[in-house]
């Protein structure tokens, strides 16, 4: 019996119209051209049937093949998107054996004896309906099961139960039970019209099949030869190469008869007849997986056929990596953006060979609108390219400028390079035996990402050392063309300090970007600002000389008497603070100016000689006789001698009055200079 409507508008028809007509909710005839009006039947008979009944599906389903294997069973009902039975309690096998019985006579091979999805195979005693344990009594038959670890798979006997037997060497009658209509996908043959790519399963007869196209192919076997066929025009397009399972489902090699894709006749081609629903990926095996699942690095499909073919990149025929892409094809296109992103995982700072050693990670992206990708995952770690590809694919080339042997960016094994999907899928390739979507290069861009430890030459300005703040560069130069083709996209790039904040002898403030100044090619500058900790010098320069200082002060308050002790002191301080001086002057680098702690130290110095000066010249003050002082010799008596000693002392040119100015004003001259210059020293550093 054939259905047939035909209605004709001449307008285009609302979307919820047609949706309405598919779902068989509405009827309505056509303006132009009506079922209802103006037809005239000849040779036909015409009968009259329900809305429901036009739209209502008439599918079997349930197949059945006899004589075979378990193996060929757990294929052919899963290639065919139906499901193996796997009835376990006596009314699920009894419901089984009639229905067998009752289509087939006694003598056939179904009619007493099918293969059950349940085995024991993963666990000797625990029964799986697949990966799921069977839960429940199962209806065993006497005595059974009894083949232990030789008999690991599951048959209906009849009325009598089940039976364990050997899954190798029997060959069984199996039943494939079908939830609805399948629809089928002829993939790899380059149709357009999807009329061309869908087929129907049908059985004509026990152990048979035939898939009917929605269109005018279809596939079925013919002398024991499975055969794509126009039937339109009765044509063989193509013919099957025989597998051990001689099953269409699944991906096949084909012998083509004709032109398909371009591809000559007589060639082998390779054709993917699917039942999967949108959305998933076919194994090799015909079975289903979730189209996210292919290519994860991990195997989902049991025969591992889901990591297989899983090249991200299609390069064209007229690709040549030495040249960068262009984002406009007219003259004077604008140059290609790369976005770069910098992220530090560790800082050191070499302040005598003025060097910034830096661990970082560093990724450049950009985007190739002269290729496209496949099977692009929204996590972009799943769409990593082999070093294969990279090598055939362009990238920029980026210098370190300011390093200290000239570093650049590496493609090698350390390359991780991905494709970052931003866009969806523009079309299906219908030239793949796959579920395989086709990605913009445009919309999609490429990050190269590597980790790099690199020394960078770094001039440092010590003058306000140790109270000085220093900026650091990284200085990267795209090398590869000169920013007419290339350049740094400033608003995209980015850097991030992940590293510890607190060194040695610097803390690390915020990074940041900054154009570089090259006028040829396109730079970008990272600035990696430095201030001092100046903590560990006052520990061991400032606080040690301060207290050495008040040492040599002290000085001034010994008696002048003990000149000896007062120089040896003050000698002594002096001569630690040079010492001091030089270890200092050896930790840093040699420059043509004075750094603040050469003067802190140079005035310790000059304050330790002022005091010796005032040692002296209070020494000399004290103890001094005159050229000009007559000597008296003669014979007195005691009170002459006691009225002597009183006429010498007052006699001195250098009285004892001067004397003690002369201590009182070195005292005072050492802590003016002291208060003084500290004042200048301190304002300064600190403006």
């Amino acid at each position: 019996m054939l259905w047939v409507q035909v209605n004709v508008w001449d307008r285009v028809l609302a979307a919820g119209e047609i949706q309405r007509m598919a779902r068989c909710e509405d009827d309505p005839q056509g303006n132009y051209v009506s079922w209802e009006v103006g037809w005239t039947l000849q040779e036909v008979t015409s009968y009259e049937a329900s809305l429901d009944d036009f739209c209502k599906d008439k599918f079997d389903m349930t197949y059945w093949f006899p004589s075979l294997t378990h193996v060929e069973s757990q294929y052919l009902c899963s290639s065919m998107g139906s499901r193996h039975p796997s009835a376990t309690d006596r009314q699920e096998i009894l419901a089984l054996v009639d229905k067998a019985q009752a289509k087939f006579p006694a003598s056939h091979s179904c009619y007493a004896d099918q293969w059950l999805n349940i085995t024991d195979i993963q666990e000797e005693g625990v029964w799986r309906d697949g990966k799921t344990p069977v839960r429940g009594d199962i209806m065993w038959k006497k005595q059974e099961p009894n083949g232990i670890q030789y008999e690991n798979c599951v048959s209906i006997n009849g009325r009598g139960g089940l039976d364990d037997v050997n899954c190798n060497t029997n060959a069984k009658c199996v039943i494939c039970f079908f939830e609805g209509p399948k629809r089928f996908s002829l993939l790899g043959t380059c149709e357009l019209e999807l009329r061309n790519v869908y087929f129907m399963v049908v059985q004509p007869d026990v152990g048979e099949l035939q898939f009917l196209g929605y269109g005018a192919y279809k596939i079925m076997l013919q002398e024991e030869v499975w055969v794509w066929l126009d039937s339109v025009t009765n044509h063989t397009i193509a013919t099957m190469v025989n597998t051990s399972l001689n099953f269409p489902m699944g991906r096949r090699w084909w012998k083509l008869e004709r032109s398909v894709c371009g591809q000559k006749a007589g060639g082998l081609r390779r054709l993917l007849l699917s039942p999967c629903p949108p959305g998933h990926f076919t194994c090799d095996d015909a079975t289903c997986i979730a189209i996210d699942h292919r290519c994860d690095f991990k195997h989902d499909c049991r025969d591992k056929s889901d990591e297989l073919g899983c090249e991200v990149v299609s390069f064209p025929e007229d690709y040549q990596n030495h040249l960068p892409p262009r984002l406009e094809q007219e003259e004077g296109g604008v140059s290609l953006p790369i976005t770069l992103t910098v992220g530090v995982e560790s800082l050191g700072v070499n302040t005598l060979a003025m060097t910034l050693e830096v661990s970082y990670t560093l990724s450049l992206t950009w985007v190739d609108n002269r290729l496209l990708y496949r099977n692009l995952k929204h996590n972009s770690n799943l769409n990593v390219l082999s070093l294969a590809t990279v090598r055939l694919l362009w990238a920029p080339e980026v210098a370190f400028v300011n390093t200290v042997d000239g570093h650049h960016t590496k493609m090698d094994y350390e390359t991780n390079v991905r494709v970052n999907r931003l866009a969806n899928a523009v079309e299906r390739n219908s030239s793949s035996p796959a579920e395989e979507d086709v990605f913009s290069g445009e919309h999609n861009p490429i990050s190269a990402v590597r980790k790099y430890g690199t020394v960078f030459t770094c001039t440092l300005h010590l003058g306000l050392y140790p109270f000085d703040l220093q900026h650091c560069f990284m200085r990267f130069r795209i090398t590869s063309a000169s920013k007419v083709f290339l350049e740094f996209n400033f608003t995209s790039s980015s850097v991030t300090n992940f590293g510890n904040e607190l060194l040695v002898e610097y803390t690390v403030g915020t990074l940041e970007l900054v154009k570089g100044e090259s006028s040829t090619y396109s730079e970008m500058w990272v600035r990696v600002p430095l201030k001092r900790l100046a903590s560990y010098a006052v520990l061991n320069i400032y606080l040690p000389t301060l207290v050495l200082l008040v040492v040599d002060y002290f000085t001034l308050f010994f008696r002048p008497s003990i000149f000896d002790v007062r120089m040896m002191a003050a000698l002594t301080v002096q001569l630690v603070i040079a010492t001091l001086f030089s270890q200092v002057s050896a930790s840093l680098p040699k420059t043509s100016y004075f750094k603040m702690v050469d003067v802190w130290l140079i005035f310790c110095i000059g304050i330790t000689f002022l005091t010796i000066i005032f040692h002296v010249l209070v020494d000399a003050c004290l103890y001094s006789v005159p050229k000009d002082a007559v000597i008296m010799v003669g014979f007195k008596t005691f009170r002459d001698n006691k009225k002597g000693k009183a006429g010498s002392a007052a006699g001195s040119l250098c009285s004892s009055k001067p004397g003690d100015r002369m201590v009182l004003w070195s005292k005072i001259i050492v802590a003016g200079v002291f208060v003084i210059f500290n004042l200048i020293y301190w304002i300064y550093i600190l403006a």
